[in-house]
This record gives structure tokens, sequence and C-alpha cells, in this order.
């Protein structure tokens, strides 16, 4: 029965074979960027904030300066993954009407549809 070491030989010289000398570095940088940005992408919704609370309506000035400060900082890092938008785009594409609601409430409505739409293809199989 062949280890894990002849194994891995084996598996590297197959690979050697079918890529060929050339294509084999750019197979193995494809792979290392592959990998680093699943865990860029990982760690980003990992490191994801709490949502904020809503102000009570004294603090309502500042609201209005938040979203400034908002969009500089989403200009200055365009590569973090925003849920928000995610969340909004799949209720969007599920049929649910956003406007007006918090991304709270647009949230639980999305996983109500889809929980209706699971039990509801459970159930013709």
């Amino acid at each position: 029965m062949p280890t894990l070491d002849t194994m891995l030989i084996l598996g590297l010289i197959v690979l050697l074979l079918v890529l060929g000398p050339t294509k084999l570095p750019q197979f193995a940088k494809a792979i290392g960027e592959a990998v680093r940005e699943f865990r860029r992408a990982s760690s980003a919704v990992i490191e994801e904030p709490q949502p904020q609370r809503e102000m009570p309506r004294t603090q309502q000035p500042q609201q209005v300066q938040q979203p400034q400060q908002v969009q500089q900082t989403q200009a200055q890092a365009p590569t973090e993954i925003d849920t928000n938008n995610a969340i909004v785009a799949a209720a969007i594409k599920e049929g649910i009407d956003v406007r007006g609601k918090s991304i709270e409430q647009i949230a639980e409505e999305l996983a109500k549809k889809l929980k209706e739409k699971k039990t509801a293809g459970a159930s013709y199989m």
C-alpha cells in the first residue's frame, strides 16, 4: 500500500507531465492567488462590524454627517465585501420590496422567503 509521500511524489510527476514545465509555475501562482483571495474574503466576513442601532431623534443631525464619512471609508477600502448590498440584491432577486426597510427587516423577510421556498421544494420530492 503506497504511503502519503509516494502518492504526493507520484501526483507531482503526473502534474508535471500533464501541465509541462512551462505551465507548472503559472498553475502554482494561480492556486496561490486563489487561496489568498479566499482567506481575505473569509477574514472580511469574520471581522464584519455589528450593525448600528437606530439613533434617537435628538441625534439626527449627526446621522446626516455619518453617510459622508461612510462613503469616504468605502472609497478607501473597495476590496471589502459589503454584505448589506448582497442581502439587498438577493432580496430583490427573490421579489421582495426593499424600499424603506432596514437591513435587518430585509434579511428577516429574505430568510422567511427562502425557508418557504425550501419547504415547498422539499414537499415536491
